[in-house]
């Protein structure tokens, strides 16, 4: 109960109030939310790589290729996540969207902009968080560290044949 209170002290103290009060534009708290969680990914892929290259456990060539692909996503993250999110929250995009979906409520305008304001940040973290992060930041990590760890692979080749 003690962390529920204290928690609770937090979020009601004046300090976050004001900060609350001053953060009105949905279009910039759901790019604070987006940088937030982008930042979360890119610093738990960091302790993962550490983690990957401290632990004994693990052999050697394995090690490297878990820090690479580790790294690889973690890059790969930040980046699409931004740039879909930062695409998807782009104003004119919204507007398109949000005209033909909510235009029933349309005349009603406070009922229309709470609706475009939730829809804005919603879609926005599903596409980055789930298209970008699940579907995409796998499929171009895996290819980056596949040509990285086999950029040596024609030299290689090459020698063998000339031997």
């Amino acid at each position: 109960m003690k962390v529920q209170k204290v928690l609770s002290n937090i979020a009601n103290s004046k300090l976050m109030v004001n900060h609350i009060e001053k953060c009105s534009d949905p279009k910039f708290l759901t790019r604070t939310l987006l940088l937030t969680s982008v930042a979360k990914d890119v610093f738990a892929y960091g302790l993962r790589v550490h983690n990957t290259l401290t632990n004994d456990k693990i052999p050697e060539d394995k090690k490297k290729f878990s820090a690479h692909m580790d790294t690889a996503s973690g890059i790969t993250t930040a980046i699409v996540q931004i740039g879909a999110g930062f695409l998807v929250s782009n104003e004119n995009i919204q507007n398109g969207i949000t005209n033909k979906l909510f235009k029933s409520i349309k005349d009603n305008s406070q009922m229309f902009n709470a609706a475009k304001a939730s829809f804005s940040a919603i879609s926005t973290m599903v596409i980055a968080a789930l298209f970008a992060k699940r579907i995409l930041t796998p499929l171009i990590a895996s290819k980056m560290v596949y040509k990285f760890d086999h950029k040596d692979d024609n030299k290689t080749d090459k020698q063998l044949v000339k031997a």
